[in-house]
Order: C-alpha cells, then sequence, then structure tokens
C-alpha cells in the first residue's frame, strides 16, 4: 500500500450550479498522480502501479458506470479503460452523460442510486491502493446539494474497509442553522456516526485576536520601540477584522506603499502610524487593497486577470488564450510570448499558483473577486466569455467545461434564444445524467425563460425536451407546483404523440404517485399505454378474468423456456418498446399501492410476455 495523497476540490461560488464541483477537482487531482506517477517510472515506496487500478476499477464498473465518470472527472479517462471509448461515445451520443443527449425514462429513474454505487467503487478501489486518501473540500458554504449527499453516501460506506479521510472547510459567519451544510453536518455527527462507524471532528479556527496580531507585527515589523508595534497592530486588527489573509494582505501593502521603511542601520523598521492611518482610511476591505494593487499592473496584466476571474476559481491557460485571441489582445510583445510573461507575473505577485498542467488557480477567492472589477472601461462580460467558449471550444472540450460555459452565457442577455436555450438544454441533461437536480431545474428553467416568446410551432422538439426535463428535476427537489405547470404546458397542447410526451407521462405518474393517487396514476398508465397501441386489458373492471388467462398463458410459457435462455437474451434497444416496458412496470408498481392485486399480476405478466419476446430491460 502506497502513501496516501492529500488532494483538494474547491467550490466556486460563481459556479454555484455546477455539480459535484469540488469533489470532481479533488479525484482528478488523484487520477493526475497516478498518471504522473506512472509515466515518471517511480520505483519508490510511493510507485503506484496504474495497471493494476485500471484492471481493478474496470472489473468493479460496467461499462456505462465508467462512461459517466469518465464524462464527470477530467483525467481518469486515462486511468480506466471501457469497451467504448469515451470519444465514440461523445460522438455517437451513447454511454453516460453526454453532450446534449436526450437520457432514457429509466436513466432519469435510476440516475441516482447509478452514480452513488460508481462514485463508491471508485473510492472503494483508490482506498484500496492507498492508505490513507484525504480529501480537502474548501468554501463547503457554497457546495451544491448533489455535492453534500455525495460527501454523504462516501463517508457513510460501510463497504469500504481502507482509510479515507474527508476535509471540509467553510466559513462559519456564512452558514446558519437553515442552511443545507449546517443540517447535513448534525445529520453525519449526530445520527450517521454511529450507524456507519466513522467520527466526524470539529475544529473551530478563530479569527485573529489583538495577541494573535500583535504576534504576527512583532516578528515581521521589528521595531525599537514596542508601543509602536502594538498600536500598529491595532490599527491592523481595526482594518481588517482579525481576519488572516486580510491580515497578510494588509502587511504586503504597508509594505508596496511605502508605508513601513527598512533602517539598515539600526536593522529595524520605521512607520508612521498617522500616515498609515490616513492612507489606508478608505480600505473597507481586503478586496479593496488587492484592487489598488491590480490596477498598478500594465493593461495587459489586468486584462489578463480579469479574463482568469471570469474562468472560475480555477482555470487552464490554453482556455484563457481561446479568449484573449478573441478580443483581438496581442500574442507577442517585444519579440517574445505574451501571456507566458503574465503567467509568470500572476504568480510572481501571488495572484495565482499553479494547480496541475496547464491549469492555475486564483491564491484566494477574494483575489478573484478583485479582479472582476479591473479595466471597467473594457466591454468585456461573463456572457461574452461564455459565448467565445461555446463556439471556440472542441466538443470534447465543452462536454467538460459545459457547465462553466453556460454559466457565463446565463449571465448575459442574448438575442440568440433558442441556440442558448439548446445549451441550456444540453446543461440539464448532463446535470439530470448526474442526478444533480437543483442544477438541472435551474438550467432548464433559464432555458425555457429563454423561448418564453418563441412559438411553439417554430422549437417544438426544444420547448418539449426542456419542460420534459424541467418537469422531472422540478418534481425530484419537491416543486410540485412548477414540474405541473410545466407538464400541463404540454399536455394542454393536444398536438404531440403519447411516444413524444413519454417522459413527460412517467414524471406525471410519479407526481401523482407522490401524493398517493394510486388509482389515478393507473388510469394513466392505461390510458397512455392504449395510445402507444400496447392493451392491457379491456377494461378494469375485466382484469379479474384477464389476469387469470394471463397468469395461466405466462406460466405455461415459461415452462418451455429452456434452462440456459438466460445466456441468449438479448436486450430491448427500440425505443417505443423500452417506454412500454417502463410504463408497465410503473402500472405494476402503482396498481399494487392502490390495492388492486390483480391488475399489479397482469402488468407483471405483460412484462414477462415482452421479456420473452424482446429481451432484457431494466425494469
Amino acid at each position: 500500500t502506497n502513501i496516501g495523497p492529500f488532494v483538494e476540490g474547491k467550490f466556486d461560488l460563481n459556479a454555484a450550479d455546477e455539480p459535484y464541483s469540488g469533489i470532481i477537482k479533488a479525484i482528478a487531482a488523484i487520477c493526475q498522480k497516478i498518471t504522473h506517477n506512472s509515466e515518471s517510472g517511480d520505483k519508490t515506496r510511493n510507485h503506484v502501479d496504474a495497471g493494476s487500478i485500471r484492471e481493478q476499477i474496470s472489473n468493479a464498473l460496467h461499462d456505462d458506470e465508467a462512461q459517466l465518470l469518465i464524462h464527470l472527472v477530467p483525467g481518469l479517462a486515462d486511468i480506466i479503460t471501457t469497451a467504448v471509448s469515451a470519444d465514440d461515445d461523445v460522438n455517437k451520443g451513447g454511454g453516460g452523460a453526454t453532450l446534449g443527449r436526450k437520457l432514457d425514462v429509466d436513466e432519469l429513474e435510476n440516475g441516482i442510486e447509478r452514480l452513488k454505487h460508481a462514485f463508491r467503487l471508485l473510492i472503494r478501489t483508490l482506498c484500496d491502493h492507498f492508505a490513507p486518501i484525504v480529501l480537502f473540500l474548501d468554501d463547503l458554504q457554497w457546495a451544491d446539494v448533489s455535492s453534500l449527499q455525495m460527501i454523504d453516501y462516501l463517508i457513510s460506506d460501510t463497504e469500504n474497509e481502507s482509510s479515507l479521510m474527508i476535509i471540509g472547510a467553510y466559513r462559519s459567519d456564512e452558514v446558519d442553522e437553515n442552511s443545507l451544510l449546517y443540517n447535513k453536518i448534525i445529520a453525519l455527527r449526530d445520527h450517521k456516526s454511529v450507524t456507519c462507524n466513522f467520527h466526524v471532528t470539529e475544529v473551530d479556527l478563530p479569527i485573529f485576536n489583538m495577541y494573535d496580531v500583535m504576534s504576527m507585527v512583532k516578528a515581521i515589523f521589528l521595531s525599537v520601540n514596542k508601543d509602536d508595534s502594538r498600536a500598529l497592530a491595532e490599527l491592523c486588527l481595526k482594518r481588517t477584522l482579525g481576519n488572516p489573509y486580510f491580515v497578510l494582505e494588509f502587511r504586503k501593502m504597508l509594505y508596496h506603499e511605502g508605508l513601513v521603511e527598512y533602517r539598515n542601520d539600526a536593522s529595524v523598521w520605521t512607520w508612521n502610524l498617522g500616515n498609515i492611518e490616513d492612507t489606508t482610511m478608505s480600505t473597507a476591505n481586503v478586496v479593496v487593497l488587492l484592487q489598488d494593487r491590480m490596477r498598478r499592473l500594465s493593461k495587459y496584466a489586468q486584462m489578463y486577470l480579469r479574463c482568469a476571474a471570469y474562468l472560475g476559481s480555477t482555470f487552464r491557460n490554453t482556455t484563457l488564450e481561446l479568449v484573449w485571441k478573441s478580443h483581438g489582445m496581442p500574442m507577442m510583445i517585444d519579440d517574445k510570448p505574451i501571456l507566458p510573461l503574465l503567467v509568470d507575473m500572476a504568480i510572481k505577485d501571488s495572484f495565482i499558483e499553479e494547480y496541475g498542467s496547464d491549469r492555475y488557480r486564483w491564491v484566494h477567492d477574494k483575489v478573484q473577486e478583485a479582479a472582476f472589477s479591473l479595466l471597467e472601461d473594457v466591454k468585456m462580460s461573463p456572457f461574452d466569455i461564455g459565448r467565445i467558449l461555446y463556439y471556440s471550444l472542441d466538443p470534447s472540450q465543452l462536454e467538460q467545461d459545459l457547465f462553466a460555459v453556460v454559466d457565463l452565457i446565463n449571465k448575459g442577455k442574448t438575442e440568440k434564444s433558442a441556440e442558448f436555450a439548446q445549451a441550456n438544454l444540453q446543461a440539464a441533461q448532463k446535470a439530470l445524467g448526474l442526478s444533480a437536480f437543483q442544477s438541472a431545474s435551474r438550467y432548464s428553467s433559464h432555458g425555457i425563460n429563454l423561448l418564453k416568446n418563441t412559438d411553439w410551432s417554430t422549437e417544438r422538439q426544444l420547448k418539449l425536451n426542456l419542460y420534459s426535463v424541467g418537469a422531472h428535476s422540478e418534481l425530484v427537489v419537491g416543486n410540485v407546483a412548477t414540474a405541473e405547470l410545466y407538464m400541463d404546458e404540454v399536455f394542454e397542447r393536444g398536438d404531440f404523440t403519447a411516444l413524444q410526451t413519454l417522459s413527460l407521462t412517467m414524471t406525471k405518474v410519479t407526481a401523482m404517485t407522490s401524493t398517493l393517487r394510486f388509482n389515478d396514476a393507473a388510469d394513466c398508465c392505461l390510458e397512455t399505454l392504449k395510445d402507444l397501441d400496447y392493451k392491457v386489458t379491456a377494461s378494469r373492471r375485466l382484469v379479474p378474468l384477464e389476469m387469470l388467462y394471463a397468469l395461466m398463458k405466462t406460466i405455461k410459457k415459461l415452462k418451455r423456456v429452456p434452462m440456459d435462455f438466460h445466456k441468449h437474451i438479448g436486450v430491448i434497444t427500440h425505443q417505443k418498446r423500452k417506454g412500454i416496458v417502463a410504463l408497465t412496470a410503473s402500472l405494476n408498481y402503482v396498481a399494487y399501492r392502490a390495492g388492486d392485486s390483480k391488475l399489479s399480476i397482469l402488468a407483471a405478466c405483460k412484462i414477462v410476455d415482452m421479456t420473452l419476446k424482446y429481451g432484457l430491460s431494466e425494469y
């Protein structure tokens, strides 16, 4: 067993709709370590056998589960292999949550458990090869619902016998008793930690007090006069409110502004407290300090920082280069490539730091926040950045960065409503495939709003898909009224076939089930199956007789089935037949819950009959 890696992922306030973002970054970091270690030929005790990991993961995961994770986690494709390559999957629209792919009804229903299971198997395998794995997740106060659920699922995995530590950091002043994070922590600490045998340790990191700031000032700015040091510490505490990062930035500002001076003859620092107090009077917070420092940089340096700020808490330089070129910025200066010079500048000035190959991240979210306001006279918006990336990135890269790109587009106004409504549909479908229903509901809602002034006859299929995804995701997150509003909008039109609205019908049945209207749900299933040219029963009054006949017929058929039948049975691929099986399976459940056991048995017989004729389905 190898010494486990310490990897980190950060949640981003400006990418709140991006599901699992912090977790994905952390796992991607593990993948990068494994790949780098394997390629470097390291034979020390930390050597990782990538072949062994690849084999174990490939054996543990089904192809569809592996594809789902490959499209979710950058770099995972370099470690695991599947029967269908990731590139083929993107082009053909099969496998996991691929770009613009319409998900089947059965995939929507089983997506949550499928993703959870795949994540658990991946983490178990990685934990088998390292001891322990430490995941540090920063800024949990900005984590989406799906991420919190996934953290819960990974921590409570009682079958993972290896060591896993998850460290979460959050700002306590931004988390109250009504927040999702607070309630998740309480549930893990007070309940699941006992039943699932794990430990929750809470560590409160207080802000700096006067003693802390005084110790820092004395250590950095050695002065002859102790009273001067104390007075400077008091002013520093007043300006920064004891925030450790703010204190460090305030100290840097004093030096860069020449407000403190080092005397070589006495080996001490000197300053004019009154001058410092007057100069920093308008310093409301550290963002102002950072902005002042950034505005002293060249125009190109400021432009680089502003572009990078829009790309998120982490970004690729190749992506930034696309934005840079699209804004007509120079690629060379004094016969030298300008971007590497700007990267070096940003790193040297402690604005960004390297985060893997061609990837960088902001050293603090306050630095990123400060960069947003640079060069306000230059016309640039998040929408401009998103539009450039949407048209410039290749399909596989757009798939990987889809949430970030669509988030940028959604922050602006657009005349190309249909085109960017389609982008929101792609993001909603991907989020739905990842069981990130909150994100799916927001993307579908935005897409619907973009088309609110567009006639159905113009964007018929696009609007149907948006309403279908929207209804399903809204229902799952508990917004029943919004889900019913979406469904009514489509069903009241009356110009779609039963097959076209099958996804919405399944959502409607689920909505009825959630409100205990099982008989209504059964009638809805029967009516839709009839519209699909599949008759379960001529009338519910005849169900007892039809059930007996179907049961005897099914028993006869099963007696004639050879013992090795399961070895040769295929899988249903015909969309209409898959839909019929899914709807009949729903009928089987709702009829049983309605107390109509005979109709439930009849539906079960119909499922067996279709399985024998056409093959297996998830039902």
